[in-house]
């Protein structure tokens, strides 16, 4: 039985990170967005700091306008 790259334990099936290549078990990650745990997490972060720099701009607009 395959092995999960993240937890150790065996697992009947795998799902292969689309960003690392990891193989992971369906409790690792996200099967669905093939991604396995910590890229599921570095993601969520970029998508956040995208967030964080377009509220920043949003606000150097206003302070142009004034």
């Amino acid at each position: 039985m395959p092995e999960c790259e993240i937890c150790g334990e065996e697992a009947d099936r795998l799902i292969t990170c689309k960003s690392c290549g990891a193989k992971f078990c369906e409790d690792c990650g996200s099967p669905m967005e093939k991604l396995c745990e910590f890229c599921a997490e570095e993601e969520e972060f970029d998508e956040e700091t995208d967030l964080d720099e377009e509220d920043f701009e949003e606000d150097e607009d206003v302070d142009e306008k004034k």
